[in-house]
């Protein structure tokens, strides 16, 4: 074999393999753009059973859709959810209110923020605990 034909039959696979690899770069889809700094918090981390709390969240789109999910365990051993939905005010400003229900067993939580157009599309884009605490006498 020809020590030309020797060299350059590796040169073309590595050369292959490179513009292979810059073409699979190419047609990568782009990501997305980062999402805003959304703040999410709630206004008290210790709420009692039967009384309601307050999400508060900010730097989100005007009119932007935004879920809320809570979880709980009732004192017959069932398990409920509440889910609330709202959309941001104009200002990117979101302040929804949820109930919990009196037969709540105390203990840990956490409630789930989403946000999407649909229930079924939505992306969970914030877990904050909450302490439900027994009802007072």
């Amino acid at each position: 074999m020809n020590k030309w034909l020797k060299f350059s039959i590796p040169m073309l696979l590595i050369l292959g393999l490179m513009l292979t690899s810059a073409c699979a770069k190419a047609v990568r889809p782009p990501m997305p753009a980062p999402s805003p700094n959304l703040a999410i918090m709630v206004e008290s981390d210790i709420i009692e059973a039967g009384s309601s709390f307050t999400v508060s969240g900010s730097n989100f789109k005007p009119g932007q859709k935004v879920w809320g999910r809570f979880e709980y365990r009732a004192s017959d051993r069932s398990v409920g959810g509440v889910l609330v939905y709202w959309e941001a005010n104009d200002n990117g400003l979101i302040y929804p209110t949820i109930e919990v229900p009196e037969d709540t067993v105390p203990g840990d939580y956490e409630v789930e923020i989403y946000i999407g157009k649909h229930l079924d599309d939505r992306e969970l884009i914030a877990t904050l605990p909450i302490h439900i605490q027994a009802k007072a006498k």
